[in-house]
């Protein structure tokens, strides 16, 4: 994808960063009829951890036209995902098509500059501009209101580029919390995640060729092993700091360390080759106190962070744009661009997430397992699979958060 420039001085919609969070709101919002503008640091196709789909992506990847290519791509599908116990013991799948009917009940594991970069191809193709090298230094307010962004395009002088709205797409960078000094740490969830790549893994046969399978190991701790395209395999390990850099701070060390102490995982992986270089990052959750302002919008992992075991990112960057997109949609048309008319979204689907996070919190604490909760409340095994899946927007589950508060005391609630 070339580098270009932006070709005006004022969009409509000014998007910061090319991921698959910022090109869905802009691809939505150019099919809307507004001009919209993003701006990517990086240039495609770039790295990106975070490859795995859930299925309740199908409808959002479905309106933004991107379903044929991924059926004609090489990316595994997925139907599954299972648990594997320390001793070795593996639970039944998780199979999406318990609750899901047809093709949305399967999905896909992505490599993510391959897929990242359909993203960016389909937003051109609907109208989007997109300038990769493109470095915001920060974003511009009169008042309190957003107005635009200042960016340095292919390291040149800084520029001002205006805009009636702005996405803050910008991944872990969170350019507007960082510049609002809205981002904050979760204390209730310090986790550390170490990964690498193999090639030569082992495989399942048939329909769980694809499939997601997590590793517990001491400590309520984790490993995650994801089928990717040409044999490879992404694997990494999720635990608290404490424990993971408790003999070493040398990540390839500390990642041997965990892969042989997992002697399940460590069979798998036997005779496979390193690919890449092991990378980490020591402090994985943190929110926005605020997520939406006048004139401003934050979307995918700019908002905030949580935790990686139900792979929800990619979910939430694309549920979160879509939604926000038709915010957007409606305050532009109206010329309304306050907090209150952009935000409309941010109501439910943090009460989604919110589902979301207390399952993670369940899902560290020693008193819980998901086959326990399935045996002792087997009624809700389906609502279950819908958090796996993503299906938790809008929807009623009450009765679930209430069976899980019985095996485990609820967190507190996040501040958003």
């Amino acid at each position: 994808m070339k580098t270009t420039s932006p070709s005006k001085k004022s969009y409509d919609v000014v998007v910061i960063g090319g991921g698959p969070a910022g090109t869905t709101a802009a691809t939505l919002l150019q099919r809307a009829g507004h001009s919209c503008l993003v701006l990517e640091g990086s240039r495609f196709p770039r790295y990106h951890i975070g490859e795995s789909l859930i299925p309740h992506t199908y409808g959002t990847l479905d309106r933004l036209g991107l379903l044929p290519k991924l059926r004609s791509s090489h990316f595994p599908v997925k139907h599954s995902v299972r648990f594997v116990q320390p001793s070795g013991e593996e639970a039944d799948p998780f199979y999406f098509s318990e609750t899901i009917e047809g093709p949305r009940a399967q999905t896909w594991q992505v490599e993510r500059s391959e897929f990242d970069q359909m993203c960016a191809e389909n937003a051109r193709d609907a109208g989007v501009e997109i300038c990769s090298g493109a470095r915001v230094s920060e974003v511009c307010f009169d008042g309190d209101r957003a107005t635009g962004a200042t960016v340095r395009f292919h390291g040149s002088e800084p520029v001002t580029i205006g805009s009636r709205v702005v996405v803050d797409a910008s991944g872990r960078a969170t350019v507007i919390g960082n510049q609002l000094g809205l981002k904050e740490r979760v204390p209730a969830l310090r986790k550390a995640s170490i990964w690498t790549y193999y090639r030569g893994g082992f495989r399942r046969d048939g329909i769980d060729a694809g499939e997601t399978t997590i590793f517990m190991i001491q400590n309520r701790g984790w490993f995650w092993y994801i089928p990717l395209p040409d044999d490879v395999v992404s694997v990494g390990v999720v635990a608290s700091p404490e424990y993971l850099f408790d003999e070493s701070h040398d990540l390839d060390q500390i990642f041997a360390r965990e892969v042989q102490r997992a002697r399940s995982l460590a069979r798998w992986l036997h005779g496979a080759e390193p690919v890449a270089p092991v990378r980490g990052i020591r402090e994985l959750a943190y929110l926005n106190r605020e997520t939406v302002g006048n004139g401003w919008v934050m979307v995918g992992d700019a908002a905030g962070f949580l935790d990686p075991i139900y792979s929800s990112g990619l979910y939430l960057a694309l549920a979160s744009a879509e939604l926000a997109a038709g915010c957007i949609d409606r305050g532009l048309q109206e010329d309304d661009v306050s907090a209150e008319t952009l935000g409309q979204f941010t109501r439910p689907l943090w009460d989604g997430v919110e589902i979301i996070w207390r399952l993670i919190h369940a899902f560290y604490q020693p008193s819980f397992s998901f086959r326990r909760f399935v045996k002792r409340f087997p009624e809700h095994r389906a609502t279950l699979i819908d958090c796996l899946v993503g299906d938790v927007v809008n929807k009623e589950m009450s009765s679930f958060v209430d069976a899980l508060a019985t095996m485990v005391d609820p967190p507190p609630r996040l501040r958003i």
